[in-house]
């Protein structure tokens, strides 16, 4: 009986240490694929900001080309433009006081 017990307990010991293993493995790879998955996050958010940018950029280019038709005209549209938006801020400075 007592030898049947002492093999039972080594039985379990061995098991605890595989478990303990186990689990510092499974810690371990869970802390990479958390590491892993944070710079897939900021990877993706950059990706995202870069896309935007993009858009952003390609529409400010088809609203230009819809503004004109020639480089000259363009300029000039792109002046009245500007002009346009420092009257709009001096009014509303005008406004604040």
């Amino acid at each position: 009986m007592a030898s049947t017990l002492l093999y039972t307990l080594d039985r379990l010991r061995a098991a605890i240490e595989t478990l303990k293993a186990e689990n510092a493995r499974l810690a371990a790879r869970n802390k990479e694929l958390e590491e892993e998955n944070s710079d897939l996050r900021k990877s993706t958010k950059e990706a995202i900001e870069l896309r935007d940018r993009a858009t952003l950029d390609a529409e400010y280019l088809a609203v230009s080309h819809k503004l004109a038709d020639s480089p000259d005209t363009l300029i000039a549209a792109r002046r009245r433009i500007a002009a346009l938006i420092r009257n709009v801020d001096r009014c509303i400075e005008l406004m604040k006081e």
